[in-house]
């Protein structure tokens, strides 16, 4: 382990600190709102590709944001070694990897970035897109930051659902169209769905940090065995709302594929169920839901594409 010093983080610290296993939750809603462009003949090369470089950038920025500010707050205390790699932060801060100050930095210009990618895409199809963008950005900012805090008056799941689901997906159809439909909106609640289960599950390890800091998530609230049944009840609602929207005709048919990732549900279901009291033991139901996030949004997107 690095002892606190002066010296600059390396590439393998930023790397450690961006959490990449997490960036699918920042572009898989654009890859969807893109699949479904293509397939009503509206898709726009450029404008994609702008579009998903500024939701990665603002993913990892936020994932780094959260993690800078979880430290500051004393909410992440445990050295990397004592962490569940799926829950909590990164490590760099609490193993004196990077310093708070360099982070921010990177983030700043992290958001920067997707700034200009935002302005370029406006420029071409209109300020609509700044306007959801400006909405993104603040439920992404004020998830963690003062004065709301989100995140910590049992608002952050609810507000991560709205911003990674329907708000981020509506931004990703309209830099193709220039309008946001219903069928988009209600196609979007897939990944916000995913978001909110995932963050339910990852709470469930951190309970005892989030409790000691005053953390008052949906976890602090119900507890780690009611948290945990709502995780599970989470994962059913979603495959139940696949299917309505595949039936409704939302959907084409062939997005039904995304009920593949049930077997993997199961299994995390299991998982949690027998090892939620446990914060290394529930660990793989913690990657389960991270694989089980990119299953079902890629098979969603792929099955948009008939």
């Amino acid at each position: 382990m690095k002892a606190l010093t002066s010296e600059r983080p390396g590439f393998q610290d930023w790397i450690q600190a961006a959490r990449l296993k997490f960036l699918p939750q920042g572009v898989m809603p654009v890859v969807i709102a893109g699949a479904l462009a293509f397939s009503e003949g509206t898709f726009n090369v450029a404008n994609f590709i702008v579009a998903f470089s500024a939701a990665a950038a603002v993913q990892i920025g936020l994932t780094m944001f959260n993690d800078t500010l979880d430290y500051v707050y004393g909410t992440d205390c445990k050295p990397i070694d004592a962490k569940n790699p799926f829950s909590g932060g990164s490590g760099v801060f609490t193993c004196g990897l990077i310093k708070p100050r360099q982070s921010l930095m990177v983030i700043f210009g992290l958001y920067l970035f997707a700034l200009m990618c935002a302005i370029y895409m406006a420029l071409d199809m209109g300020w609509g897109v700044m306007w959801i963008a400006i909405i993104g950005a603040t439920i992404s900012i004020l998830y963690s930051a003062k004065p709301l805090r989100l995140a910590y008056h049992g608002l952050g799941e609810l507000v991560m659902l709205l911003g990674y689901g329907p708000v981020l997906t509506a931004w990703g159809y309209f830099v193709h169209t220039g309008m946001v439909s219903w069928d988009v909106l209600l196609i979007g609640v897939i990944p916000g769905l995913c978001m909110w289960t995932m963050i339910l599950i990852n709470e469930i390890p951190d309970y005892e940090e989030d409790r000691a800091a005053g953390k008052r998530n949906l976890t602090y609230r119900l507890g780690p065995k009611n948290a945990k049944n709502l995780f599970i009840i989470s994962l059913v609602v979603l495959y139940a709302y696949i299917l309505a929207l595949v039936f409704s005709g939302v959907m084409p048919p062939l997005s039904a594929i995304a009920l593949g990732g049930i077997p993997l549900a199961v299994m995390a279901v299991r998982i949690a169920h027998r090892y939620y009291d446990d914060p290394i033991k529930v660990a793989m139901a913690n990657k389960l839901m991270v694989i089980i996030y990119s299953v079902t949004t890629a098979t969603v997107a792929i099955g948009m594409l008939t």
